[in-house]
């Protein structure tokens, strides 16, 4: 009794000493702001500053609509709106919470392990998942909550399913508790839908020990549930298609907008495999983002590539060798292949290419591995082998700790990249839009040229760039630019706008003419570029033409007309001689809630000598 006793205050204090841990390592983070893509998801979104808006929050897109991401959060977006309503904007409670889903995650993974290790094996793992430096973007960026979410509910649906599985009972609640789940850990991020695989990788220790029952009393005992997680993952897509249009979407990765194809993103990822060892082991490198050309995409097979494809060969053959004695590796291994599947680029086109946030349950086959070293350590090697861990746990501790105020704001994020990767497209375009925001315009430009050269396949760095070519009237190149987006992205809503903003500017109204039909391929009703093409014909003397351009952009937008719409209209049927039809449309123009009677006034005395 003494010695269940002490085994049980151990592991309390184990557990109380990894939730510790983890705050402890990310409390300084508690001083950041608002950083890179904070701004973009919250800061300047302003449907998360009420929480009024509940319906809106829940049914729109992760990013802002003109990214036309493919991501669907509503949880993570609700939580940000609950933030900022308790915060009063203030980012340090969104910090805070990010802090606590962090601590609550190590707990869990801590009791994950103590299910299948000693208390000191727990101990080991659990403080390496929560020191662990290639967390601080999914801790120290607020942003990375949906990861945080995602990983508590998917942890706590495997421990619901653990202990159900080890007991042989799968009642009715234990079936709604882990589908609940996995509708929770979906909505906070896409990689939730992959947790049915988790829940089958912690089967292997037992499968490997001989306690399953036979393969078909086996599937009988498991089919109930995951029928159930069939019909939740069926609502979840049925959801994402109501808000994006689409149930599954690729978003490429800038890395493959010129090449997409199978054997470009296998190559291409074998040569990150190895980057992923390292940052799991020895995260000494980290950074903000991994594209071009810190990353480039290759189509052949590279010597990095083939040491992707060895080292992970080799994990598979040594998985094998010791499955019979420790299953609990293979079960590792398992748990990173399955969670990593979603950014593996492999089975859809992902956002990333790679990004150390998406790592954070994957992350969790570590400390699996450690435990288990830990505990099959033979008596005279496992101090030994503790101290190194515990090394390991103080230097990379002190690691996240340094690295938290890289993520303090968006500069401080760019200044990080600029000095670990000088080769980074993304570096150098944050300079330049830096200079840009300054005022230093020809610094700008010789910013924005260099990255260019580097990747010119960028759509909305190249736009940006055009943008402020379009404000300093060089108007060739911001049309060359904007139509080498399209090339990539062609249904692109704001570039192809845009496209035609800038040749109505530069006076080339033929040029107008053959971005709008090319446009229109994809936006066929769209009232605003009839208004486009009026102006257009108007300006090559094509009247009678310009004219049935309005009244279709008039007809298409009907009631909700702008004012300038309905005045341009009038102004085209006196042009063609319709004094009558015109004054009937300057009417109808007054009515407009933005109407300027003194300048229709001022028409209507014109037209009416």
């Amino acid at each position: 009794m003494r010695l269940e006793f002490d085994e049980r205050r151990a592991s309390t204090f184990s557990l109380g000493l990894v939730a510790l841990a983890a705050v402890l390592v990310y409390v300084n983070s508690l001083g950041n702001s608002f950083a890179y893509d904070d701004v973009w998801v919250i800061s300047d979104r302003e449907v998360l500053h009420d929480l009024g808006r509940f319906w809106e929050i829940v049914t729109v897109e992760y990013w802002p609509a003109v990214f036309k991401s493919g991501l669907y959060r509503p949880l993570t977006l609700l939580s940000f709106a609950v933030d900022w309503a308790l915060w009063n904007g203030g980012a340090v409670g969104f910090h805070f919470f990010n802090v606590v889903l962090h601590m609550l995650v190590s707990v869990l993974v801590f009791v994950f392990l103590r299910h299948m290790f000693p208390w000191w094996g727990a101990l080991a793992g659990g403080l390496v998942f929560a020191i662990h430096p290639v967390h601080t973007e999914a801790v120290a960026n607020i942003v990375g909550r949906g990861e945080l979410l995602a990983a508590l509910w998917m942890l706590s649906g495997v421990l619901i399913y653990f202990r159900a599985a080890r007991s042989g009972r799968f009642t009715p609640g234990v079936m709604a508790a882990i589908a609940a789940l996995y509708a929770l850990a979906a909505l906070s991020k896409e990689g939730g839908i992959v947790l049915p695989g988790l829940l089958l990788a912690t089967d292997i220790p037992l499968a490997a020990r001989r306690r399953l029952p036979s393969f078909s009393e086996y599937a009988r005992s498991r089919l109930p549930l995951f029928a159930v997680l069939t019909g939740v993952l069926a609502l979840l897509l049925a959801a994402r298609a109501a808000v994006l249009g689409a149930a599954v979407a690729s978003v490429p990765d800038t890395i493959f907008t010129v090449d997409d194809s199978f054997t470009t993103r296998l190559f291409t990822m074998s040569r990150v495999w190895p980057r992923y060892l390292e940052l799991i082991l020895a995260p000494l490198h980290l950074s903000a983002d991994y594209g071009p050309a810190v990353i480039l995409p290759v189509a052949t097979l590279t010597p990095l590539g083939a040491a992707g494809f060895l080292s992970g060969l080799a994990l598979v053959l040594m998985a094998i060798l010791v499955f019979r004695r420790a299953p609990e590796f293979a079960m590792a291994l398992a748990w990173f292949a399955v969670s990593m599947a979603p950014v593996s680029n492999l089975i859809i086109i992902a956002e990333i290419v790679l990004a150390e946030r998406t790592l954070y349950i994957p992350s969790i086959a570590l400390p699996i591995i450690v435990a288990l070293i830990v505990v099959k350590a033979r008596p005279q090697m496992r101090r030994l082998v503790v101290a190194v861990i515990a090394i390991w746990v103080i230097g990379f501790s002190v690691v996240t700790v340094r690295r938290n105020p890289v993520w303090y704001d968006t500069n401080t994020v760019f200044e990080d990249l600029r000095r670990r990767h000088p080769e980074s497209v993304r570096a150098l375009f944050g300079v330049a839009h830096q200079m840009a925001r300054l005022g230093r315009w020809e610094e700008a430009k010789g910013w924005y040229r260099r990255a260019l050269r580097l990747w010119p396949y960028h759509g909305p760095f190249a736009v940006e760039y055009a943008y402020y070519l379009f404000q300093h009237g060089e108007y060739d190149e911001a049309d060359e630019l904007v139509s080498g987006a399209l090339q990539h992205k062609p249904a692109q809503s704001d570039w192809n706008r845009f496209l035609v903003v800038i040749r109505q500017v530069a006076g080339d109204p033929e040029g107008a003419l053959a971005a709008i039909e090319r446009a229109r391929r994809y936006y066929p009703d769209h009232a605003w570029y009839f208004v486009q093409e009026a102006e257009a014909l108007a300006r090559l003397g094509r009247i009678d033409e310009a004219l049935e351009s309005q009244e279709t952009a008039v007809r298409t937008w009907g009631e909700g007309s702008p004012w300038p719409v309905r005045v341009k209209l009038a102004e085209l049927r006196a042009a063609t001689g319709d004094t009558a039809g015109a004054l009937d449309a300057l009417r109808w123009a007054r009515e407009a809630p933005e109407a300027r009677p003194a300048f229709a006034d001022s028409l209507e005395r014109n037209w009416s000598r």
